[in-house]
């Protein structure tokens, strides 16, 4: 029950670490072979919404730790989880539809090739840790209610003995 508990704490934070990695990489990649850079409008700082998807992480670890207490805290590093994979995914299909995504695009000076940087790869990887630490968690209570359960059980045997003998 103990390793249970444990890997659903070490899932999410390494969900969480996965995710705040995430955040600090690019979206997109020019291909190797192909000339071009990628200007981005906020000169390297973070946005708002990648500070969001690191505080989401960081209500993901404290919703698996509450969810070792209580069963139903369990669906916040799910529902996490499922924002940053929702978030990746919206994120990667804008950029497959609009300027295409490992085929030729035409610039200014030529034609390149835009590629998936980490970002979006570890985003997944950190939101699948969350649900997977959320489903860890919500089983911890299945074997401490059956070992409650079988402990009050034998005690309440015990106590109809006692008055059995009487």
């Amino acid at each position: 029950m103990n390793r249970q508990r444990t890997l659903a704490v070490v899932m999410a934070v390494v969900g969480f670490g996965a995710v705040v990695a995430g955040i600090y990489q690019e979206l997109l990649h020019v291909a190797p072979g192909y000339d071009g850079s990628i200007t981005t409008g906020w000169g390297g700082r973070l946005n708002h919404e990648e500070y969001l998807l690191a505080r989401l992480g960081g209500v993901g670890v404290v919703g698996t730790l509450a969810a070792l207490r209580w069963k139903y805290a369990a669906a916040l590093p799910v529902a996490v989880g499922g924002v940053e994979i929702g978030y990746s995914l919206v994120a990667v299909s804008h950029y497959v539809r609009e300027p295409g995504l490992y085929t030729t695009v035409q610039t200014f000076d030529g034609t390149t090739r835009l590629v998936l940087g980490a970002e979006p790869f570890l985003l997944v990887a950190g939101g699948l840790l969350f649900l997977g630490a959320g489903v860890v968690a919500w089983g911890t209570h299945g074997e401490r209610a059956a070992t409650v359960r079988a402990f009050t059980d034998a005690g309440r045997e015990q106590h109809l003995a006692g008055f059995r003998d009487e």
